[in-house]
């Protein structure tokens, strides 16, 4: 029987290194996306990033120029120290304008520090509200934040978005995306949070694995986040980040790469 417990421990050994091999290697995900715009815009790319948690950046993370960057939620957590987040700003903030929704971890380090920090580096927090992307008035970027009370958050971030708008809405939990396909208009919904479930077993996990989803007249993009929490580790659902390329779309068949 020692043979059998040997081998057991063996394979638990080899999979938790493969688990924690998996957590440490990230990939980064192109898309090209066209969205439905009745005025028009310039095209441009973002990176879109979430759930970075303990994780440092390293300094060559931006391999190709982006027009903005955004922050899903998440960016730290208790126990990160504030100079580990304050490189990664830095190294974001360098390469273009950042964005930044709250997560369910990020106000741990205390929200005061964190605005702080925030405010150094030139970044937008989005609480509740949209800004114009690009000097393109009709290009809105909506956010919320993920301790703001009910619909109301909803009604405040949407409050200066006209019907005409081509809008990018990002939240860190993707469980409001219902909402807004039913009550508001968004072209290009983005959300992290849920880890695709961090550990799956083939097609079983806590969550479903992320993805780019076409649904009708939008996309819906759930990242798999870019760090962990509480386990360094990941199976199935590997660790990424995503740059976009979005242009207007020039007829009326949705396309995506």
């Amino acid at each position: 029987m020692k043979w059998f417990f040997r081998t057991v421990i063996a394979a638990a050994a080899a999979l938790l290194l493969v688990m924690f091999r998996n957590a440490s290697s990230i990939k980064e995900k192109s898309h090209r996306v066209q969205l439905e715009s009745k005025k028009g815009f310039k095209p441009f790319k973002i990176m879109f990033i979430a759930d970075i948690h303990r994780k440092k950046l390293p300094e060559d993370f931006i391999s190709c120029p982006v027009d903005a960057i955004i922050i899903g939620g998440d960016l730290t957590e208790k126990g990160v120290p504030l100079n580990r987040t304050a490189d990664n700003l830095r190294i974001l903030t360098e390469t273009a304008p950042v964005y930044f929704i709250w997560g369910n971890n990020d106000r741990e380090v205390g929200d005061r520090n964190l605005r702080k920090l925030m405010d150094y580096f030139s970044v937008t927090i989005l609480d509740n509200q949209s800004v114009e992307l690009f000097g393109q008035p009709n290009v809105k970027l909506v956010g919320i934040d993920y301790f703001s009370a009910g619909e109301a958050k909803v009604e405040w971030a949407y409050e200066d978005v006209d019907e005409d708008d081509t809008v990018i809405f990002v939240s860190h939990t993707p469980s409001i995306f219902k909402f807004i396909r039913e009550e508001r208009k968004a072209e290009l919904l983005m959300a992290g949070h849920t880890h695709g479930g961090q550990i799956r077993l083939g097609k079983f996990g806590l969550y479903e694995k992320g993805a780019m989803i076409r649904r009708s007249d939008r996309y819906e993009l759930v990242t798999n986040g870019y760090g962990t929490t509480t386990l360094h580790l990941r199976l199935g659902a590997e660790a990424e980040y995503h740059i976009l390329d979005i242009s207007p779309l020039k007829n009326r068949e949705l396309q995506i790469v």
